[in-house]
This record gives C-alpha cells, structure tokens and sequence, in this order.
C-alpha cells in the first residue's frame, strides 16, 4: 500500500499488567524531563512498552496530490530553481511521492543516506562524495542524481563538523528529500543554505508542522486548506493550492524585480 502512495497506519493492543505499567512510567517521565537526548529518551522508552502487541487491523489514506504540482515543479526547475522536500513522511512513502510529482524518475540514481550513528553517517556521506569527485561527472550526470536521507542521519549531518560535507554533497544533486525530519530539523535545513551558500530561499508549506521553515526562509509561502490555516498566517504570501507558486514566482516576482531596480534607478539618478 505504500509504494502506491498510501499513508499507512497499523492498530494493536496488549494488556499491560500495572506493575510493569508503574515502572514504565518511572522510566518515561524521567525522559520527558530530561534536558539532553531528550527525544532519543523518549523514543527508548517507547520501544520497552510497544512490545509484544496483537495486530487489530490497518488502515490506508489515499493522500493525493493536488492538480498542476508536477507541472509547476517542471518550470520551476526549467528556471533553474532547486527543489528540497522536507517531509515527515517515512522513507519510502516519501521517495513515491517525489515519483508522483515528477521530481525523482525511474531513471535517477538515488543516493540514501540512511544510517544508526554518527560513525556511519559521516562515512556514508564521505563515501558518496569521493566518489562523485574522482568521477568527472557532466551535468546530465548531475542531473540524474538524487539525495534522499532520513531524520536520524540528518540530525547528525546538521551537526557542525558534519554540516559542510553533507551541504557539498546535497547541491551537487538535482533533487534532495529529508524524510522523517521533524519541523525544527526543517528550519535547520534552510538555516545552513541560507548561511554557507548565500543563496535566496523560499519555503513553502501548508500545515503546522511547516511553520518554522516558512519564517526561517528569505521567502516564505503559505497554503492554506485542509491543513489549517498556521502556514498561511505566518508567511509572506498566502496561496489556495501549489500550483498557484508557479505566478507567484514567475510573473509577480519578475514584476516586483523590475520595479524594485526602476525605484532604484530613479534614486540614484535622482540623488545626482
């Protein structure tokens, strides 16, 4: 179901006897107050309870994508624009999807990174790039190459001795999905290109979850639906559905470029 583009969800249970339950809660409430590894805690202590369990059923969404996405992603990168998703979606959910709008084709190398440690991360990450550039690769080369990489890998790819090598190796791609990312490791991904390559970023996002990478980008674009209203309030620019970025960027931006340089020109000339 998921490599359909399903998002998937399994229902169990058990009976947990209340002395084990007691000590289970020790062990929780002493990771939800802790101030480091407190996520990584949490997540430990989780996995001591959800043991063991009987499987009830699943369920499976269809969570379609709006009408023009791969369209508007295709001009988009014909104007030389490079496209990040930042999903919380889980790996291979997320890969179906950027099948599905077009920014991955069955003819892309995929580079994943996908590791349990720092140690692997790190080598993983060198790996790809020693090879990448002991290979003189043209841009056709380039541009059959995606980045995929996973939360756990990218909280200690953001790391500072880290941060430079995995943002060498995620430029050289034509496409980059983080997965399973959590919304403040969104931010922290737009943070570390706006900081080491100086370029113009422009997040666009249409739930909570996104707030954060819209008001840490240079532009930030919200989409306002079924998901709420949070990404729209908190962003530059407001829009009914994606598609709708591509006028955004592509006609109103040109027109706002060029009456910007008009307004300066005029001071100048002006101020002489």
């Amino acid at each position: 179901m998921v490599q359909l583009g399903f998002i998937t969800l399994c229902v169990a249970t058990r009976v947990i006897p209340e002395e084990e339950y007691q000590e289970w809660a020790k062990i929780y409430d002493a990771a939800a107050v802790s101030l480091e590894d407190r996520s990584e805690k949490l997540d430990d202590a989780a996995e001591l309870i959800e043991k063991d369990l009987f499987l009830l059923g699943a369920t499976a969404i269809e969570d379609k994508l709006q009408d023009g996405v791969p369209e508007t992603i295709s001009i988009l990168q014909e104007a030389g624009i490079k496209i990040w998703v930042l999903t919380g979606d889980r790996q291979e959910t997320a890969i179906n999807i950027g099948m599905s709008c077009k920014l991955l084709s069955e003819d892309m190398n995929l580079l994943i990174v996908n590791e349990e440690n720092k140690m692997d991360t790190r080598e993983n990450i060198n790996d790809k790039l020693h090879v990448l550039s002991s290979n003189q690769l043209s841009e056709d080369d380039l541009n059959s190459l995606a980045l995929v990489i996973d939360g756990k890998s990218l909280g200690y790819a953001l790391e500072e001795d880290l941060e430079d090598s995995f943002l060498e190796l995620a430029v050289l791609c034509k496409a980059v999905i983080c997965c399973r990312v959590s919304p403040l490791q969104k931010a922290l991904v737009v943070k570390l290109v706006k900081r080491k390559k100086k370029a113009l970023s422009l997040a666009i996002g249409d739930g909570a979850n996104d707030v954060s990478m819209i008001q840490a980008a240079h532009v930030g674009v919200g989409i306002s639906g079924m998901e709420g209203m949070q990404a729209a309030r908190s962003a530059d620019f407001a829009i009914g559905q994606f598609k709708y970025l591509k006028k955004l960027l592509l006609v109103h931006g040109s027109w706002s470029y060029q009456l910007m340089v008009s307004v300066v020109n005029q001071l100048l000339n002006h101020g002489h």
